[in-house]
């Protein structure tokens, strides 16, 4: 039975992965309609979600946004598929990396970096920045349940050289590549909800208190290197850009919790800027702090 699932699913990607984008766009009109008028995926998460945020829309703006969310939602995952079969030069034509010198001259002199990126715009589009800088990508990401799907996957993400390391042993992972003397970029997406343990850091996003990942200002200290935030915009349907921006150089020189906090304060920009291109579907807000 596994056997079929997989094949009707590769079977599935390599239709969606040949055709081209016009075609694949009108699909995703018919998918965000059907998943948000019919079936009604997760509404109710995203109309929570923007309820408890302090983005004062009216009732009109959330209408709106809910549609152009959805159409993008369908759009993102279409683009994941599609990407197996773009070329480096037609990814560069519909990705672009605005200053990846910022970046670089980290790599020049020697030093790996963390990029911290959010769930908003084109953030499946990043499993292909190991064409644009001169470290190699080590991004963190979260294994699937199903074992074969997992490694299907896989697969789809490292197609274009990213390396990436489970989320459960990370903070290993990247301690034995910093020992092998090559630099890399590591990339974390801290703005989803991590599980609540005993000793959680709590911050303030969109006006509402969340627990809050702070992985990666901990391997930032440890391995002493530069902390840069990757803020991705949606220029039109299949095109991106990202515009990258120092955090911190000097990660020990920082008060404890600073890098997450100026985090998640770019993060909440990004958002107030154009929130129809973040992922209203992930339940942000899940979690009550016991006082």
């Amino acid at each position: 039975m596994k056997k079929i699932k997989i094949f009707f699913i590769k079977f599935t990607f390599f239709i969606i992965g040949n055709l081209p984008f016009f075609i694949l766009y009108q699909i995703s009109n018919f998918l965000s309609f059907f998943l948000y008028n019919l079936v009604k995926y997760r509404v109710d998460v995203v109309d929570n979600n923007l309820k408890l945020s302090n983005l004062n829309l009216s009732s009109n703006q959330i209408k709106a946004l809910k549609s152009k969310f959805y159409t993008h939602f369908c759009d993102i995952y279409l683009e994941m598929i599609k990407l197996d079969y773009l070329n480096k030069n037609q990814i560069k034509n519909r990705f672009k990396v605005l200053n990846p010198e910022l970046a670089n001259s980290f790599f020049s002199k020697g030093k790996s970096v963390i990029i911290m990126v959010s769930h908003y715009g084109g953030y499946e589009w990043c499993t292909t920045l190991d064409n644009y800088f001169d470290h190699q990508v080590a991004a963190i990401y979260t294994p699937l349940k199903d074992e074969e799907f997992e490694k299907l996957i896989l697969k789809s993400r490292k197609r274009h050289g990213i390396k990436l390391i489970p989320r459960y042993n990370a903070i290993d992972e990247i301690r034995n590549l910093e020992k092998s003397g090559n630099k890399f970029m590591y990339g974390f997406v801290s703005d989803q909800s991590p599980q609540i343990r005993k000793i959680n850091y709590w911050s303030n996003f969109l006006g509402v208190e969340v627990p809050v990942f702070t992985g990666a200002e901990r391997m930032a200290k440890e391995l002493d290197v530069p902390v840069i935030f990757g803020k991705m915009s949606k220029i039109s349907r299949g095109k991106y850009e990202m515009k990258l921006e120092l955090i911190t150089d000097k990660p020990n020189s920082r008060k404890d919790f600073h890098i997450t906090e100026k985090y998640l304060r770019l993060v909440e920009n990004q958002i107030h800027e154009d929130p129809n291109y973040y992922f209203w579907t992930h339940k942000r807000f899940k979690h009550k702090r016991i006082k």
